[in-house]
């Protein structure tokens, strides 16, 4: 994967779980100054191999992510922005100078290794799902109902105690689930096509009310 496509991807992350670099940074323990480097986009930024492989853990914790699958992508140029000029062999001065063709097919191979690594990512990833309400895992209503709803990115199957959902295009999802008097579980399931799964339980208790005969979801 390209990394300014991986930084587009941790932005865009960060962006919809509400982070800015300042509350990121509070959080994950990662000074701002490094997180603006590792979001820049700009591979000569990148701190070096060691640290980036700790605040990629960091990240992923907080952001939803697989951050061992994105250092296995991302050490090639950490290493390789660690080491320096002075790491590089003395040239040949009568060495023959590489044929501009094979420049292109490098630069092809590149290209298309970007693609499959980013491909692979979306079809092996983790799916992250956001919720908008209820907001809390345990929530307590007054009527038979409950309407859930959020949404969903990176995902191939989508439900909701079971029952399979199709969420809108850009993602977003809801459902009505019945209650029963007392103490609901709902539990809400993302899957991946090759079986990397995100859950989330909720405990939604149904308080009866004679004197609050209509919902109120609060």
């Amino acid at each position: 994967m390209d990394y300014s496509e991986f930084a587009n991807f941790l932005k865009e992350r960060a962006r919809e779980r509400g982070f800015n670099i300042r509350r990121l940074s509070e959080v994950t323990g990662v000074s701002a100054k490094h997180l603006e480097a590792i979001f820049s986009g700009n591979p000569e930024r990148l701190p070096s191999a060691p640290y980036l492989k700790g605040y990629l853990s960091r990240l992923g914790e907080v952001l939803g992510f697989d951050s061992e699958e994105a250092w296995q992508q991302m050490k090639v140029l950490a290493e390789a922005r660690g080491s320096g000029k002075t790491d590089e062999l003395p040239k040949n001065r009568f060495s023959r100078k590489p044929m501009g063709g094979y420049l292109v097919i490098g630069v092809v191979a590149a290209l298309l290794l970007a693609y499959f690594g980013f491909r692979f990512y979306k079809i092996s990833g983790t799916p992250v799902i956001m919720l908008t309400y209820p907001s809390e895992n345990m929530t307590v209503v007054y009527g038979n109902y409950i309407s859930i709803y959020g949404k969903v990115s990176n995902s191939d199957e989508f439900a909701v105690n079971g029952k399979q959902i199709q969420p809108q295009p850009d993602g977003k999802w809801e459902e009505t689930v019945m209650l029963d008097p007392g103490i609901n579980s709902v539990e809400i399931t993302a899957k991946k096509f090759l079986g990397r799964e995100s859950k989330i339980d909720l405990q939604i208790v149904y308080v009866q009310s004679t004197s609050t005969p209509e919902n109120k979801n609060f």
